[in-house]
């Protein structure tokens, strides 16, 4: 089945593995991907346990699992991540692991299919209780999102026939609403669509489309969440009594002791917190279960698990066509781009339910901004993108790389951010781990597969929608087209586009220009093209096109202050720098004359960007000067906070 053109979809993409991105920029932090943080990774879910379970579970060792009751997924994410590093690149030792991992996982497997350590290694007949709280089927869509990665990338068939394995079960337990509930964490959604696409069985689809469409129709909403919590507290005291039977039969053995990732975030919430937990639990919001999915209007609820309901919907409407579901997106995109978006492009204002609050409320000092959040609104923009070749959507993707998503994982690639303020009083720190480690393994996912993000493929032709320096071969109507782009993305906005094609063809070449850019110029082989240079558009080159063409495209590029909205209470009178792609912000230690938090800084001045290499891996800071004349200096977003703790802040008084 062809994994790329979807039935219902404008565009198709172009495959990552087809893209060789060797800019000075991403290309720097693919290979400290997977030179570095994969590797850091691997040893830190084997001191965390995650690897430990499998080997539980798959009777290589004795013992329970030990940990939350989703750490299977953080395993499943790191072995995507590596099925994608190693689809491009040799690395014998992370083939190693991986084929640990893929053996562990097969091992651990029941006869019927069930993958799951937490219920495994203890009490097997108490799965499917608890669809709500305790991410069963969240763990499922991840192992087969790898499995469909590893299969892909490497041709064996082991994981991928465990992943279907287990969607069989999924199938045979869930379909046709033979057990009740709904997914609690998204995610097994837009995976059984995957795999419906691998393996052209429609019984995925169905299934997937069955869980969206049980969202907002369980009947005595409040009465099934109190039943699932109460299920979950019989759940936790039965694991916790299993270990501590455990710990009698092993002396010396301390799991009871292992610190909860649950408890640490709830230790952390303030009553007016739980108030707005327990009210967005009951009320559906917090699992976008409010309403049927057809009629929702705004993103509510937990960010990460908003972004993966909403993949999953755009998955579903490339394969059905189901325009409701397409007219729903929409309007959530809309509205959170207009009034529950931050600048960076981050998502998720309440730290209490790490999710979206209401319109506007998108106060500085309690910005939440998952970095997860971020990965899945690039994921969700992409698939919109592809459904609809509208310019908005790719804009947003490269503020998302170059903002939100890249802020989470430090310039050497060995410490993360969960949440990303946009103001510190510099007791924010980058960790190298986190209890919940759902972020390291979803960014390396992420800078992996960055490829897929650059071109798509339409009746027309070939468009371009992020510029960053590769090289790829792609073939269009027969005809073998090699295209290789120079990019100095982000510094500076020239790229340079060298067509190389088997035979001279007739066809489009579509062109982003970006909703930033101040002014555009356009050339083909040197002659000046003028026509339909509107920013936050793509301009449609259609011509005879021949081998050794040229497209030179200059983005004029400058400091510009962008005045927050009113309606943002915390931002009145306040404005953020940004630079092409790039969102800046202030750290007190590149300013030390004056305090960041007091300091104005005045409209009408021209502001000076320098390229320094040595600092931070090499970027642009801009140089200006505030009220007292003094000068002030700042940094990309996504470089603070590594050089240690750090005042910081983004939307700065202005006059």
């Amino acid at each position: 089945m062809d994994l790329i053109k979807r039935p219902h979809n404008k565009l198709s993409y172009v495959p990552f593995y087809k893209v060789q991105i060797n800019d000075d920029f991403w290309a720097k932090r693919q290979q400290i991907n997977r030179d570095v943080s994969i590797h850091l990774q691997h040893e830190k879910l084997e001191q965390d346990h995650h690897i430990d379970n499998f080997r539980v579970a798959g009777g290589v060792k004795k013992g329970v699992q030990i940990g939350e009751f989703y750490y299977d997924s953080d395993l499943y994410k790191w072995l995507e991540a590596t099925s994608y590093i190693l689809h491009t690149h040799s690395d014998p030792d992370l083939e190693l692991k991986a084929n640990e991992i893929v053996d562990l996982i097969d091992k651990s497997q029941s006869e019927d299919g069930y993958v799951n350590t937490f219920y495994s290694t203890r009490f097997l007949q108490e799965r499917f209780t608890n669809l709500y709280i305790m991410h069963e089927l969240y763990c499922a869509g991840h192992l087969i999102q790898a499995a469909v990665a590893h299969n892909i990338a490497t041709g064996k068939e082991t994981l991928l026939n465990v992943a279907i394995k287990f969607a069989d079960l999924l199938v045979k337990t869930f379909l046709g609403g033979k057990r009740k509930g709904v997914p609690g964490h998204e995610e097994i959604e837009l995976a059984l669509i995957e795999l419906y696409r691998l393996t052209n069985k429609p019984s995925y689809l169905e299934l997937a489309e069955e869980f969206i469409n049980r969202r907002g129709k369980i009947s005595n909403f409040k009465t099934y969440v109190i039943n699932q919590y109460l299920n979950m507290g019989y759940i936790t005291k039965l694991a916790k009594k299993k270990n501590l039977e455990y710990e009698k039969e092993v002396k010396g053995k301390d799991i009871s002791s292992v610190q909860s990732e649950v408890a640490e975030f709830v230790s952390g919430l303030t009553i007016k917190h739980f108030i707005r937990l327990i009210r967005e639990n009951f009320n559906g919001n917090f699992i976008q279960s409010n309403k049927p999915v057809r009629s929702i209007f705004e993103p509510v609820g937990h960010a990460v698990r908003a972004m993966y309901l909403y993949c999953g919907m755009a998955d579903l409407y490339s394969e059905t066509g189901d325009d409701a579901l397409l007219k729903s997106l929409r309007r959530i995109w809309l509205k959170m781009y207009k009034a529950r978006m931050y600048v960076t492009g981050g998502i998720g204002s309440e730290r209490s339910i790490e999710g979206f609050g209401k319109d506007f409320a998108l106060g500085n000092r309690n910005s939440y901004s998952e970095t997860c959040a971020a990965i899945g609104n690039l994921m969700w923009n992409w698939r919109m993108l592809q459904i609809t070749g509208n310019c908005k959507y790719a804009d947003l993707i490269e503020k998302l790389l170059y903002n939100a998503m890249l802020v989470g994982q430090s310039i050497d690639g060995k410490k993360y951010t969960y949440d990303n303020p946009l103001i510190s009083h510099g007791k924010d720190e980058r960790k190298e781990w986190f209890l919940c480690a759902c972020c390291p393994p979803n960014i390396a996912r992420t800078i992996a597969s960055l490829g897929q993000y650059i071109y798509s493929t339409s009746e027309k032709g070939i468009w371009i929608h992020q510029y960053i320096g590769n090289t790829t071969n792609i073939n269009f109507r027969s005809n073998l087209i090699k295209i290789s782009q120079k990019s100095l993305f982000p510094w500076k906005g020239k790229v340079e586009i060298h067509l190389n094609l088997s035979k001279s063809q007739k066809f489009s070449i579509f062109l982003r220009i970006p909703n930033w850019s101040i002014d555009a110029e356009l050339k083909v082989n040197g002659i000046k093209h003028s026509d339909g240079l509107s920013k936050g558009k793509y301009v449609e080159i259609l011509r005879n096109w021949l081998d050794n063409d040229i497209i030179l495209l200059t983005f004029k590029m400058k400091p510009n202050l962008i005045e927050s909205d009113p309606r943002i209470k915390d931002n009145r009178g306040r404005e953020a720098i940004s630079y092409g792609p790039l969102i800046y912000c202030l750290e007190q230690k590149d300013n030390k004359k004056f305090d960041i938090f007091k300091t104005i800084i005045p409209r009408n001045q021209e502001f000076i960007v320098k390229y320094k290499p040595e600092l931070l891996g090499g970027i642009n800071i801009i140089t200006g000067k505030n009220s007292n004349n003094e000068i002030f200096t700042a940094i990309p977003y996504f470089a603070w906070s590594n050089r240690g703790p750090d005042k910081m802040q983004i939307w700065h008084k202005s006059i």
